[in-house]
């Protein structure tokens, strides 16, 4: 009887090891390359549908590291790259495309410490309030000051003539020449956003001080 259970035991456990081998959640894939260059970091950024301190605090981080590291040599660029000239244009294009998310990413940080509305019974939290609008002030200026340097990318991208680059490359779609594009015509303007969201702060300021007084 002891021997059937062990047995069975036995049977159990080896079904079970191998199960968790072929399921790739329980399987461990190493890299097998390095994460050293701009467009290594560039591409650990990624959208969240429900996006989260952490989430967009992660993605701040490794782009913030693209801006300082080196481009991959040109055989191992993004796109395909023949000459200096392209890959000057996608050298700027990339800038460009990273200090646009740095932009995005800090006004969705800073829009997590706004507070959009207030009411006659929220002046318990009226300093909460006040710090959170000093917070999200910084970091709304944070991103005014990275689209400065998108659109120099931009500017700098779109001096290099006689070449584009293409929107899809080995079956995926690159946008960059799309941004660049909207840039170019106004219809991706960050200051505008920007200027709203201090705006907006400017007013609960004004209105709190009004409802509540000076800040304590």
């Amino acid at each position: 009887m002891k021997r059937t259970a062990l047995a069975f035991a036995f049977l159990l456990f080896a079904f079970s090891a191998a199960w968790s081998y072929d399921m790739p959640d329980y399987t461990f894939v190493p890299v097998h390359e390095k994460i050293r260059f701009k467009e290594d970091y560039y591409q650990l950024a990624a959208d969240w549908l429900y996006a989260d301190l952490d989430s967009v605090s992660r993605n701040i981080y490794y782009l913030e590291i693209a801006t300082v590291m080196c481009f991959r040599p040109a055989i191992q660029a993004l796109v395909p790259i023949t000459n200096e000239m392209q890959y000057a244009r996608y050298s700027n294009l990339i800038e460009m495309d990273i200090c646009r998310l740095l932009t995005r990413y800090y006004i969705e940080y800073g829009n997590e410490y706004m507070k959009e509305h207030l009411y006659f019974f929220n002046r318990e939290f009226y300093t909460n309030y006040t710090e959170g609008w000093a917070i999200a002030e910084k970091y709304y200026k944070d991103a005014r000051a990275w689209w400065d340097k998108a659109v120099d990318y931009a500017k700098a991208a779109d001096a290099i003539r006689g070449w584009r680059l293409d929107n899809d490359f080995y079956g995926r779609h690159i946008p960059w020449e799309n941004t660049l594009e909207r840039i170019k015509s106004g219809d991706l303007n960050y200051y505008k956003i920007v200027g709203m969201r201090l705006a907006k702060i400017d007013e609960n300021r004004a209105k709190a001080k009004e409802m509540w007084g000076d800040p304590p």
